[in-house]
């Protein structure tokens, strides 16, 4: 059986996910990190079988270092869903 993950709603973080996207679809996934001075931001391209890639914003963050721990954190819940199946 097929997993959901969700993307977070950049205008309202609390609220479910915007977008959600099965792992078993990922082509690629490439990071892309921001900084305004003070946050960073975390956005992911990510593209999947039979759709155009897409930026998804994962969030912003007091340092480079929390927005790398986010990336992380992503990718393993992204791997861990697809060697559970």
């Amino acid at each position: 059986m097929s997993r959901l993950i969700s993307l977070p709603n950049k205008h309202d973080p609390a609220s479910p996910g915007r977008i959600w996207f099965n792992p078993e679809r990922v082509v690629s996934l490439i990071p892309k990190f921001g900084s305004n001075g003070t946050q960073h931001s975390l956005t992911v391209e990510i593209k999947l079988t039979g759709v155009p890639a897409m930026d998804a914003w994962l969030g912003n963050f007091l340092s480079r270092a929390d927005a790398d721990i986010a990336w992380h954190t992503f990718l393993t819940s992204i791997t861990a869903d697809q060697a559970a199946m």
